[in-house]
């Protein structure tokens, strides 16, 4: 019986690791029914447009922005204070999509102490009262949004668990140098808008993706202005956000971005699970999750109307200063969207990138054998035919 068992056990083990280490191929149509399967208001609008085909676009997604305190040692030491000092070897690969999303794990709130003072502009300094990247209370200099532009990313998601690090105050005047960069967010409005739409339209040459954040939690801050939407307290208003959307006839996609999970996990949980299928169900293309700081898997999910979807569970930290491979590895992955001859659009191929740090540099990792097996068990096997970028 002992035996019988460990061999269950090791088969389960192996079944998981396969299922883990897919490949995720889409087959840019509506599946057959008989085929299914489990697997704000005053926003900047950012318009790309381009002289190939609009009928397909190509969007990336990585995971969470965080300066911790070497990282932002390192930028203030630089003359012309640029955040991109630290990240600048992946520049090739945000150049290969339409469209970059990341989530900016804090807030960019000029000025505003860790009392929540407004002490005005005081520079680019980094004293651990208006500016830090530790004791898990954050704050960026606005200065950072230019970087963030200068690379290439076009909309961040301000729904996580440091978005009140800064209080009310800092949601606002976070929301307020990212309105004035002209750079679109999602996941947050301000305090005195507690009417706006708690969604964002972007348009990405022919086609209007609309994108929706929430975070499961606030860090034990309180939310008293309803400036942000909670994933599982909230589930009830999310999704019907989303079937809100769904009816929107002008709407091509939607995108759902959860802040979720058990920090340092591989393994998603059931509340994961079930509210990115729940979501997706509800009329969502992709689900790109954030928070556990580590990979976890990537999933294809036909959906009840026979949809092929897609779910990234977590993409881990794409810029932190946290130990070990697996918190030092992520991957930037890019979703072709493309519309079909009945101008529905569908997910047309998945594949990705993997970077990972060293020291106080973020890097493209396709030839560091270590990295791409860690990055394989749970993106799936890298495609050979996609350029290496060194």
């Amino acid at each position: 019986m002992k035996i019988f068992l460990m061999i269950l056990v090791l088969t389960n083990s192996l079944q998981l690791f396969a299922k883990k280490s897919e490949r995720i191929v889409f087959s840019g149509t509506k599946k057959n029914k008989n085929s299914r399967h489990d697997s704000q208001n005053n926003q900047p609008n950012r318009t790309v447009s381009g002289t190939e085909s609009t009928k397909k676009i190509t969007i990336s997604f990585t995971g969470d922005l965080i300066i911790h305190d070497d990282l932002y040692k390192k930028v203030l030491k630089d003359k012309k204070h640029d955040f991109v000092k630290i990240w600048e070897k992946t520049l090739p690969l945000f150049a290969k999509a339409d469209f970059s999303y990341l989530n900016l794990e804090g807030p960019t709130a000029l000025g505003i102490n860790d009392k929540l003072v407004d002490k005005g502009d005081v520079g680019f300094t980094y004293d651990l009262d208006v500016y830090s990247g530790t004791n898990f209370l954050f704050n960026y200099h606005p200065s950072l949004i230019d970087s963030l532009i200068n690379t290439g990313v076009d909309i961040v998601s301000t729904a996580n668990n440091h978005t009140f690090d800064r209080g009310s105050v800092g949601v606002d005047k976070t929301i307020d140098a990212l309105i004035e960069k002209n750079l679109s967010y999602v996941g947050t409005r301000k305090s005195k808008e507690q009417k706006a739409d708690q969604f964002t339209i972007t348009e990405i040459k022919d086609f209007k993706i609309a994108w929706v954040a929430c975070s499961e939690a606030l860090n034990g801050f309180k939310d008293k202005n309803s400036q942000i939407l909670l994933c599982y307290e909230q589930k009830d208003k999310l999704l019907e956000i989303v079937k809100t959307l769904k009816k929107d006839k002008t709407i091509d996609a939607i995108l759902v971005m959860p802040h979720w999970g058990v920090e340092y996990s591989h393994d998603p949980n059931k509340l994961q699970k079930n509210l990115a299928h729940d979501l997706l169900d509800a009329g969502a293309i992709a689900v790109i999750g954030s928070h556990p700081h580590v990979l976890q898997p990537v999933e294809k999910y036909v959906t009840k109307d026979n949809r092929e979807t897609f779910i990234a569970y977590s993409l881990g930290n794409f810029v932190a200063f946290q130990r070990d491979v697996d918190r030092k590895s992520s991957a930037l992955i890019y979703l072709d969207f493309e519309k079909t001859d009945t101008n529905e659009t569908v997910i047309s191929k998945y594949s990705y990138e993997p970077t990972t740090r060293s020291s106080t540099s973020v890097f493209p990792a396709r030839h560091l054998k270590t990295v791409v097996e860690h990055v394989e068990k749970y993106l799936g096997p890298i495609d050979p035919a996609e350029e290496s970028q060194k």
